[in-house]
């Protein structure tokens, strides 16, 4: 592990502090149905209740269109704290108010935070009773006793950052003893440091809960630590300080022959918010705000990568003083929902003075029924993944970044509210995101660096359906997740988003399952069904993502770390999994082109006439300039591949090629330094227009584009792109079976 920063403070460009801010639970809810809103403000304000339509305003569509529902009245201001940061509590027990104890713990501090860090504590809410062991504000072993600010004892040299350390601390009558010890490294480490107290402490704690890697100040929690403990335990009695160190040198503090009282074990069960205690009370801690689990502690060896083959070597929690998985807010409105209201994508729109901001939901019909033929399958496991991406902002010079942003988004970046794109203060990947929290990037007019991104392009979607006048249901991906096939069995014809790019196993299933029926599948996205993704069958707010050794990606996880904490499985891209998208939609993703411009597809010939009913009535190319990248392919492409999946009577209805070195082929296909790589010189970077049928009467149809969406509108809605995607629509809709192989029918070559 390579050392990391040092904390820093917001930029100049990033105010701290936005007047409306808020989140929704649930995100995905059914007519009739209870929603309720969050909200933190610093000034009154008004909500309403709107159905969205198309969000962006930009002129080469149709305009911002909306409805307004109902208005709701003006709500009083009120600020909500940010209650950021992981810790272990445990339940008080009077085993532990006992006045002769040693604590215990391997750590890896990962960042020189420049104030205390906690190790276990078990101080009361006012901070004026008890004890912790932790590290000040120049990464010295500490120990705190009683009321007072100030250590009682401070060990002489401050701990390494990236490097495991044996912590040992212990209490009685006459005073306290600590020592650190570092875990043997090349270069080998013979130091050690040690400090003593000798006089009376005031170490009771007599009724308090234990907490590691934070303690208690007025009331919160506070001094998060960040970096992984290892196995904290508390024993009765004591030891002095050479026996201190021969322990930790052993790596084995059984060997202090002292009574366990509580020994926290997160490597005995790996998932959800429990971490046990095996030890003789059944202490069992709650993980508050998801500290990263399923990772290596001090005693991993490397010959196991899969931390439940090899429990006792994952016994550690990566803390983050930024984790946040739960806001854990009051509500400001709860509002049952009609039994009739219309399938969809709604928002509350909060408004005080001139700032304004929507706050998305999507509201399904009512639980066991259905409205309509049609489903928008909404990604909103995608839309988590990348809820409050802050790299740009945080990248950006003293003018600030060069897209859009909003006084939501940048308090974001200020406060590493952060999404599966970003790193946490101490340099690591950001492995979990939850919509417990503002997701200040799910709005219907966000722009991001390279245009219209998630919600607000498929907001181009749903509009273009409602322009033509065909009902539809949205279905979210937490419901896929949830309820597998079923949530979508009842639709003849399924449409996805512009980037369904995060699934988990049961989505994948679903999916399978729902074409082997006979469903059809409008899949009008790129880079999708892309990363494995875990859902916490504890915290089912929480998502996970392990981005692996390869793929594109803002991060790579540490060794040892490509496992779900959440399920257990392996992570990364679901095609290292034997399950590229290619397998599921005939194409998957070729290359990114962030701002590159796109190009328009070029159809081609159909020799048996197999899915010519999509390009009935269009003449010339494909194309529109939509919203990202100004063409119909764009931004992220997918293309057909046999090799990877493609069923072999797959039909390339139209290619887009030529374009520029802007797009670079995915670098999971890759193979060595010196390749050609970019799109005026290597083939697979293209898009490629795909049908397919399914037994059953089942169907695909594949854009494999992320822009394809965004070009709907262009126009009024009178392009190339809107015909083609009503022309397969309507077909998909007639019950007829699609077209059928012919007999003597040979698969193309792959290309």
């Amino acid at each position: 592990m390579t050392t990391p920063p040092t904390a820093s403070a917001p930029t100049a460009s990033a105010p701290t502090t936005a007047v409306l801010l808020g989140y929704v639970d649930p995100l995905s809810v059914a007519a009739g149905d209870e929603v309720r809103l969050m909200v933190s403000a610093t000034a009154d304000y008004e909500v309403a209740l709107l159905r969205l339509g198309h969000g962006s305003d930009d002129v080469r569509g149709p305009g911002v269109r909306e409805e307004v529902v109902r208005l709701l009245g003006t709500r009083a201001g009120r600020v909500q704290g940010l209650p950021s940061g992981s810790y272990l509590r445990a339940p008080a027990h009077p085993v532990l108010d006992i006045d002769a104890f040693t604590v215990t713990a391997w750590i890896m501090p990962t960042l020189a935070a420049g104030r205390p860090q906690v190790i276990l504590a078990r101080r009361d809410q006012s901070g004026r009773r008890g004890w912790a062991l932790g590290l000040t504000a120049d990464d010295r072993l500490a120990v705190w006793a009683g009321g007072q600010a100030a250590p009682v004892a401070v060990t002489d040299r401050p701990l390494l950052t990236g490097r495991w350390t044996f912590v040992a601390a212990s209490f009685d009558h006459t005073g306290v003893s600590s020592t650190q010890i570092p875990v043997p490294e090349w270069p080998v480490g013979s130091w050690r440091a040690s400090a003593r107290h000798v006089g009376p402490v005031d170490a009771g704690a007599v009724g308090i809960e234990p907490q590691v890697a934070a303690w208690w100040s007025d009331g919160v929690a506070a001094g998060h630590f960040n970096g992984r403990i290892d196995r904290p335990t508390i024993f009765a009695g004591t030891v002095d300080a050479a026996v201190m160190s021969e322990i930790g040198e052993a790596r084995d503090p059984e060997s202090l022959g002292l009574p366990v009282l509580a020994r926290w074990r997160p490597g005995l069960e790996p998932h959800g918010t429990a971490v046990p205690d095996d030890g003789p009370h059944a202490l069992h801690a709650e993980a508050v705000n998801t500290p990263a689990r399923g990772v290596p502690g001090a005693h991993w060896t490397g010959r196991e990568i899969d931390f439940r083959l090899a429990p006792d070597e994952y016994d550690a929690l990566h803390f983050h003083d930024d984790d946040l998985t739960d806001a854990c807010w009051t509500p400001e409105i709860t509002l049952r929902l009609p039994s009739d209201l219309r399938s969809g994508v709604y928002a509350f729109r909060l408004r005080a003075g001139p700032e304004q901001v929507d706050i998305p939901f999507f509201v399904r019909p009512p639980e066991g029924t259905t409205t309509a033929r049609v489903a928008v399958l909404i990604p909103t496991f995608t839309y988590l993944a990348y809820a409050n991406s802050h790299s740009g902002i945080e990248r950006a010079g003293p003018d600030g970044p060069d897209y859009r942003t909003t006084p939501q988004h940048r308090w974001a970046a200020a406060h590493k509210v952060c999404s599966l794109y970003d790193h946490h203060r101490d340099g690591s990947g950001c492995y979990y995101a939850s919509r417990l929290r503002p997701l200040t990037t799910i709005t219907p007019g966000y722009v991001g660096p390279f245009g219209l991104w998630n919600l607000s392009a498929d907001l181009c979607l749903t509009d273009w359906l409602d322009h033509e006048g065909v009902d539809y249901d949205v279905v979210c991906d937490d419901d896929l997740h949830a309820s597998g096939v079923a949530a979508l069995a009842d639709y003849d014809v399924v449409l996805t988003g512009s980037h369904p790019e995060y699934y988990t196993g049961a989505m994948l299933d679903a999916h399978e399952a729902y074409l082997a029926g006979g469903g059809r599948v409008m899949y009008l996205g790129g880079n999708g069904y892309y990363w494995v993704t875990g859902v916490s069958p504890a915290a089912p707010h929480v998502i996970e993502i392990r981005r692996g050794h390869t793929g594109t990606r803002g991060w790579e996880v540490p060794p040892g770390e490509t496992h779900l904490s959440t399920t257990g499985e392996a992570g990364g891209l679901w095609r290292h999994r034997g399950r590229a998208p290619q397998r599921h939609v005939g194409v998957g993703f070729a290359a990114q082109g962030g701002r590159g411009r796109g190009r328009p597809y070029l159809p081609v010939d159909l020799r048996d006439g197999r899915g010519a009913f999509a390009l009935s009535g269009v003449d010339g190319l494909i194309d529109a300039e939509g919203l990202v990248s100004g063409a119909a392919a764009g931004m992220e492409i997918d293309r057909v591949d046999h090799l990877l999946g493609s069923p072999p009577h797959t039909v390339v209805l139209a290619t887009a090629e030529g374009f520029s070195d802007h797009f670079q082929l995915a670098i999971e296909e890759v193979l060595s330094s010196n390749s050609r790589q970019g799109g005026s010189v290597e083939p697979r970077v293209r898009a490629d227009l795909a049908f397919f049928e399914y037994p059953c009467g089942g169907g695909v149809f594949a854009a494999g584009s992320i822009a394809w969406c965004t070009a709907l509108g262009v126009d009024g809605y009178a392009n190339p792109v809107a015909a083609v995607t009503g022309n397969v629509l309507r077909r998909f809709l007639d019950p007829t079976p699609l077209d059928r192989l012919p007999d003597d029918h040979v698969p193309e070559e792959p290309r």
